[in-house]
């Protein structure tokens, strides 16, 4: 059983602070030799071959969209599996992980960095992406036209992703963890905007200035909260934004490098943003 977490547990949880620059591993992983013949091949059959002999018993919807290339990250090169739609990529991490059922997972969740658990590719890590407006939001709520914001998703997911491996490759951990998540969306949004925006980010959370409620993403991440205590999570999420804003950009004008930036935001936790700024959890 999962623990359950008080809103003040969660809200406190941060990466260790080290007076030494986070130790990162250099070069490829060695598992990124497998994925070398992927690229440009028929990726359907490629996996059966190489993953799983059961994947044609899931339902693709739409396999001309299925690819496969590598990104390239701190960390070294990482395969990257596209799927068309949020359907198709819900059946990918199946196969990933070597199940036979199909996970629900919600609309506004279609990027996972997966440590695989089919017994060919077993602890291979691998970036999944589904192809869909970033959080679940149409495009006019940003302004933009539906084409351009699927690039602009696509951008955001893999920068996301590519941050929570450096994650993994720097402090040797990563989490579905709202921190987690807003350090990956802030490189995500400089991918795909060239700034960070927290009322952006309060519409890819869903959440609502003010109010002490979620109605998106973020809600999958607190999914260990104690429930009555979740809207305490939200207010100070929410709280915290505009900090980060405007951190992100003094780090910026400073021409901090990634790694630099990656390890100020992750090793300050919400609480301590929250405190700092002499709001009250409530």
């Amino acid at each position: 059983m999962i623990k359950q977490l008080t809103a003040g547990e969660y809200l406190s949880y941060r990466y260790p602070v080290s007076e030494k620059q986070p130790l990162l591993q250099p070069g490829d992983e060695s598992f990124t030799a497998f994925w070398k013949e992927s690229e440009g091949s028929d990726v359907l059959r490629f996996l059966e071959e190489n993953v799983s002999r059961d994947i044609y018993r899931f339902p693709f919807k739409n396999t001309d969209a299925l690819r496969i290339h590598f990104a390239e990250t701190l960390g070294g090169r990482l395969p990257v599996i596209v799927t068309g739609n949020h359907d198709d990529f819900c059946s990918m991490e199946a196969v990933l992980n070597g199940r036979r059922e199909v996970a629900e997972y919600p609309p506004a969740v279609n990027a996972f960095t997966i440590e695989a658990r089919a017994p060919k590719i077993y602890r291979h890590t691998v970036i999944l992406l589904g192809s869909a407006p970033y959080s679940n939001i149409p495009a006019d709520r940003l302004g933009l036209e539906e084409t351009d914001w699927l690039e602009r998703s696509y951008r955001l997911r893999l920068a996301h992703e590519c941050t929570h491996y450096e994650t993994l490759r720097l402090f040797g951990d990563m989490r579905n963890h709202a921190l987690d998540e807003i350090a990956a969306d802030v490189f995500g949004q400089l991918a795909a905007f060239g700034d960070f925006s927290a009322a952006r980010q309060r519409l890819f959370f869903g959440l609502e200035p003010g109010r002490d409620i979620c109605t998106g993403r973020l809600m999958f991440y607190c999914r260990n909260v104690v429930p009555e205590e979740k809207p305490a999570v939200y207010h100070a999420v929410d709280a915290v934004l505009e900090g980060i804003e405007q951190e992100v950009e003094s780090l910026l004008s400073q021409k901090k490098q990634k790694r630099d930036i990656l390890q100020q935001l992750l090793c300050v936790s919400i609480a301590e943003r929250l405190y700092r700024k002499d709001y009250l959890l409530q």
